[in-house]
């Protein structure tokens, strides 16, 4: 699973098509507020862009958390050598998601990138930290 990064567990999750997949994962906590911190892999059945929905509602499920206090945010992973690429293995850009809840289901998601210098930085120190609060 070296396509995530060192600091995520590979988790593995249903797809809309239910086909497992596998896609990386990473809890944290800052104050009263859930941290979801998630990526795809290689797999393009692990598009979030396209299961979002799904994946959020079995991590809802599975590790019982409640979606009013919890931030869901991506990490995409540009691959080397691409279109405007600096050079640098890893140029990475943040989303985060946006769901309305009935329950444990996500309904009208989506995901806007996380363009605040502060917020970016923030998320980039939670992403080398080792160890992830449960």
């Amino acid at each position: 699973m070296s396509e995530f990064p060192a600091s995520f567990s590979p988790i593995q999750l249903h797809n809309r098509l239910n086909r497992p997949v596998w896609v990386g994962f990473k809890m944290a906590r800052r104050g009263s507020r859930q941290l979801v911190m998630l990526s795809a892999g290689a797999d393009s059945g692990a598009k979030l862009s396209k299961n979002f929905e799904t994946f959020v509602g079995q991590i809802v499920r599975e590790f019982k958390l409640d979606p009013e206090h919890t931030d869901f945010v991506e990490l995409r992973r540009e691959k080397a050598g691409g279109e405007g690429a600096t050079g640098s293995a890893d140029a990475h850009s943040w989303f985060r998601w946006h769901a309305q809840w009935v329950g444990s289901a996500p309904m009208e998601c989506k995901a806007d990138p996380v363009t605040s210098e502060s917020a970016r930085s923030y998320l980039d120190e939670v992403l080398v930290q080792s160890n992830a609060a449960a």
